[in-house]
């Protein structure tokens, strides 16, 4: 599947607090060119999650336009919402949203049960090899037991499972140590320019948005500027 454009325009994210509507995140105009990878920066709080949340579709705006490639997603029902995230979307989550007391390879294929996809033999390969070119020990215990750099190698071979052609990560080297954020940048990196993903990050971690395409920083749910790499 071709890596799809990301548009977005007009996009305004609004929340209730204690009674009163403020609005989260406010976005002009934004885009990420098919199979380039695009750093969302900005301090904690600054909208950087709301904004990675609703370009997946996961997060309803109150207005706005969110268009991969000549789909706006947001005009499309709740279901068909849902299916094309399955077949377009791989989302790394900060925590990682990972079942400790599944196996490492049951994790990865969570998705597939969701979906209710047959989990047969090549699917079941997948998974494995997944898990082998991300360095994630083969063990038959639980998740829970691995170390947080392996655990988000876990997350990322789950994202990847139906080779999605959009990547979308959140914090997806927060607190992880150099040589397992090394390892986590590579991977994204890699599915981007060799693979022709299109990739968002929300990050903080300079190592990671220096190799990025380009960046754009979030202030107060806002977009002061933006930078190309």
């Amino acid at each position: 599947m071709r890596a799809p454009g990301l548009r977005v325009s007009k996009l305004d994210v609004e929340f209730i607090d204690r009674g009163k509507i403020f609005t989260a995140l406010s976005i002009d105009a934004l885009g990420a060119a098919p199979g380039s990878s695009l750093a969302l920066t900005g301090p904690s709080g600054s909208g950087k999650s709301t904004l990675l949340y609703t370009i997946a579709g996961l997060l309803p705006p109150a207005n706005g336009r969110v268009v991969w490639n000549d789909l706006d997603i947001l005009t499309l029902g709740e279901a068909a919402r849902d299916s094309w995230r399955r077949q377009c979307v791989g989302f790394i989550f900060q925590d990682f949203e990972l079942l400790p007391e599944l196996t490492p390879i049951q994790n990865v294929l969570v998705p597939a049960t969701f979906a209710s996809f047959r989990i047969d033999a090549t699917l079941r390969r997948r998974a494995r090899d997944l898990l082998e070119d991300f360095s994630v020990p083969e063990r038959g215990g639980p998740t829970g037991v691995l170390s947080r750099g392996e655990r988000q190698r876990v997350a990322l071979a789950r994202a990847l499972l139906f080779d999605p052609p959009i990547i979308l990560a959140d914090e997806p080297t927060a607190s992880l140590d150099a040589h397992a954020a090394a390892s986590v940048i590579r991977v994204l990196i890699d599915r981007a320019r060799k693979e022709g993903r299109t990739v968002v990050v929300a990050t903080h971690d300079p190592a990671l948005i220096e190799r990025l395409d380009a960046s754009v920083r979030l202030e107060h749910g806002r977009m002061p500027g933006k930078t190309a790499a």
